[in-house]
Protein backbone atom coordinates (compact mmCIF):
# COMPACT_ATOMS: atom_id res chain seq x y z
CA UNK A 1 0.00 0.00 0.00
CA UNK A 2 1.70 3.22 -0.96
CA UNK A 3 2.18 6.01 1.49
CA UNK A 4 -0.74 8.63 0.78
CA UNK A 5 -3.26 5.62 0.51
CA UNK A 6 -2.35 4.70 3.96
CA UNK A 7 -2.66 8.70 4.94
CA UNK A 8 -5.96 8.74 3.24
CA UNK A 9 -7.17 5.77 4.56
CA UNK A 10 -6.24 6.86 8.45
CA UNK A 11 -7.61 10.51 7.55
CA UNK A 12 -10.72 9.01 7.16
CA UNK A 13 -10.46 7.01 9.99
CA UNK A 14 -9.75 10.03 11.85
CA UNK A 15 -13.19 11.66 10.34
CA UNK A 16 -15.18 8.93 10.96
CA UNK A 17 -13.71 8.52 15.00
CA UNK A 18 -14.88 12.21 15.66
CA UNK A 19 -18.15 11.24 14.22
CA UNK A 20 -18.57 8.72 16.55
CA UNK A 21 -17.26 10.75 19.60
CA UNK A 22 -20.23 13.38 18.82
CA UNK A 23 -22.56 10.56 18.56
CA UNK A 24 -21.45 8.97 21.94
CA UNK A 25 -21.07 12.23 23.80
CA UNK A 26 -23.25 14.53 22.77
CA UNK A 27 -27.29 14.77 22.77
CA UNK A 28 -27.44 14.95 19.31
CA UNK A 29 -25.43 15.73 16.24
CA UNK A 30 -24.51 19.46 16.32
CA UNK A 31 -21.58 20.85 13.71
CA UNK A 32 -20.00 22.94 16.48
CA UNK A 33 -19.86 19.60 18.22
CA UNK A 34 -18.16 17.94 15.47
CA UNK A 35 -15.96 20.80 14.77
CA UNK A 36 -14.80 21.26 18.22
CA UNK A 37 -13.60 17.36 18.46
CA UNK A 38 -11.77 17.70 15.01
CA UNK A 39 -9.97 20.66 16.74
CA UNK A 40 -8.71 18.91 19.99
CA UNK A 41 -7.60 15.35 18.10
CA UNK A 42 -6.20 17.72 15.18
CA UNK A 43 -4.28 20.11 17.05
CA UNK A 44 -3.29 17.43 19.59
CA UNK A 45 -1.88 15.72 16.13
CA UNK A 46 -0.12 18.64 15.37
CA UNK A 47 1.03 19.64 18.55
CA UNK A 48 2.66 15.97 18.85
CA UNK A 49 4.04 16.86 15.47
CA UNK A 50 5.57 20.07 15.90
CA UNK A 51 7.44 19.11 19.17
CA UNK A 52 8.82 15.85 17.19
CA UNK A 53 10.08 18.40 14.45
CA UNK A 54 11.77 20.34 17.29
CA UNK A 55 13.32 17.11 18.38
CA UNK A 56 14.32 15.81 15.25
CA UNK A 57 16.13 19.19 14.17
CA UNK A 58 18.70 18.14 17.00
CA UNK A 59 17.10 21.07 19.41
CA UNK A 60 17.71 19.25 22.32
CA UNK A 61 20.78 16.96 21.71
CA UNK A 62 22.97 19.32 23.63
CA UNK A 63 20.66 19.58 26.59
CA UNK A 64 20.66 15.76 26.60
CA UNK A 65 24.29 14.93 26.33
CA UNK A 66 24.89 17.81 28.95
CA UNK A 67 22.72 16.46 31.30
CA UNK A 68 24.77 13.25 30.84
CA UNK A 69 27.85 14.44 31.26
CA UNK A 70 27.01 16.03 34.47
CA UNK A 71 25.20 12.69 35.92
CA UNK A 72 28.55 10.72 35.10
CA UNK A 73 31.09 13.30 36.43
CA UNK A 74 29.36 13.90 39.85
CA UNK A 75 29.19 10.00 40.52
CA UNK A 76 30.73 8.97 43.43
CA UNK A 77 31.49 5.60 42.00
CA UNK A 78 34.46 6.91 39.33
CA UNK A 79 34.84 3.54 38.26
CA UNK A 80 31.21 2.71 36.59
CA UNK A 81 31.99 5.78 34.20
CA UNK A 82 33.34 3.08 32.35
CA UNK A 83 30.61 1.08 32.45
CA UNK A 84 27.98 3.54 31.09
CA UNK A 85 26.52 3.00 27.59
CA UNK A 86 26.52 6.57 25.43
CA UNK A 87 22.81 6.84 24.95
CA UNK A 88 21.75 8.16 21.45
CA UNK A 89 20.80 11.82 21.57
CA UNK A 90 17.10 12.22 21.16
CA UNK A 91 17.28 13.35 17.21
CA UNK A 92 17.83 9.90 16.60
CA UNK A 93 15.38 8.08 18.02
CA UNK A 94 12.66 10.25 16.14
CA UNK A 95 11.15 8.50 13.12
CA UNK A 96 10.58 10.17 10.32
CA UNK A 97 7.24 8.47 9.71
CA UNK A 98 5.52 9.05 13.16
CA UNK A 99 6.57 12.81 12.56
CA UNK A 100 4.99 12.54 8.67
CA UNK A 101 1.83 11.34 10.72
CA UNK A 102 1.36 13.70 13.24
CA UNK A 103 2.19 16.96 10.78
CA UNK A 104 -0.28 15.35 8.49
CA UNK A 105 -2.97 14.30 9.91
CA UNK A 106 -2.84 17.25 12.34
CA UNK A 107 -2.80 19.84 9.53
CA UNK A 108 -5.42 17.65 7.57
CA UNK A 109 -7.97 17.56 10.57
CA UNK A 110 -7.62 21.47 10.78
CA UNK A 111 -8.21 22.40 7.07
CA UNK A 112 -11.45 20.11 7.54
CA UNK A 113 -12.23 21.65 10.39
CA UNK A 114 -11.64 25.14 9.25
CA UNK A 115 -13.63 24.27 6.19
CA UNK A 116 -16.91 23.22 8.15
CA UNK A 117 -16.17 26.63 10.47
CA UNK A 118 -16.97 29.02 7.33
CA UNK A 119 -19.86 26.69 6.21
CA UNK A 120 -21.07 26.46 9.83
CA UNK A 121 -20.56 30.71 10.34
CA UNK A 122 -21.65 31.00 6.28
Amino acid sequence: MTHIKRQTILFVIHLLLCLAFVFLFMEKFVLLHYINILFYLGGGYLIAGLLLYVTAKRFFDITAGSFQKVFTNTSKHKQWESTIVSVRPPSERVSIQALRFFIVQGSGLLIIMLVLLVIYYG
